[in-house]
Formats: C-alpha cells, sequence, structure tokens
C-alpha cells in the first residue's frame, strides 16, 4: 500500500475512533475527489488528506491550493444536494507524518471556508 492510501486509512480509522461516521471514501465529482466525506451529529465534513514522510515539506494546509480547495467545495456540494437534506458542511483537513519512528496526526478543522 502506498503511502497516500495508507494514510487515508489511518486516517478513517482516527476519526472512527473520535465518533464520526464515514460516508464515502474518495468520492469523485468531475475532475474533484475528496478523500472521506464524515460525519458527526448534523454536519457533513470533506476531509483531505495529507501523508507525508517528511517534515521538510510545506504544511499541508499549504499543498491545497485554491483551485484544490474550489474543487473540493464542488464536489462536497454535489454530495450534499445528492442526500437533500438541511446539514452544515465543513471542510477539514488531516495531516500525517509517518517516520519510522512515530506517527504524528493532526486534524485541523474548518481549515479552510467557502468562497466567491
Amino acid at each position: 500500500m502506498d503511502l497516500g492510501n495508507w494514510g487515508e486509512s489511518h486516517a478513517a480509522d482516527f476519526l472512527l475512533k473520535k465518533g464520526y461516521i464515514i460516508l464515502a471514501k474518495n468520492y469523485r465529482f468531475k475532475k474533484a475527489e475528496v478523500d472521506l466525506i464524515v460525519q458527526k451529529g448534523d454536519c457533513i465534513i470533506a476531509v483531505e488528506v495529507k501523508t507525508r514522510s517528511t517534515s521538510n515539506v510545506a504544511t499541508p494546509t499549504h499543498a491545497i491550493n485554491r483551485t484544490k480547495q474550489k474543487n473540493l467545495m464542488m464536489a462536497i456540494n454535489r454530495f450534499v444536494e445528492s442526500i437533500n437534506e438541511p446539514i452544515e458542511v465543513r471542510m477539514d483537513v488531516i495531516s500525517i507524518l509517518k517516520t519510522e519512528s512515530q506517527i504524528k496526526v493532526e486534524h485541523i478543522e474548518n481549515a479552510f471556508y467557502p468562497f466567491n
């Protein structure tokens, strides 16, 4: 299993342990893919997972540029329309740093907001 797939699986387990419900993995709409779509209470959350094996690169939120953000918003909006229920939507990022000696997980809630 490659590092990215391992990270998404680890992030899903992490969220399940925190009481989230997994609704979709690798949800695709047009050019966009949302790594995980989860629910907690009355909120649906699109989760972008960024897994690294070194901390010598940009932070995970910096890796999500404006185009990626727009695509994520387009996809999560489509997902929410398909369930046809009024519900709150949030965009989170899970950053995983996996080295030989440790695994560090950071969950950033409301990592970015919708914009025009």
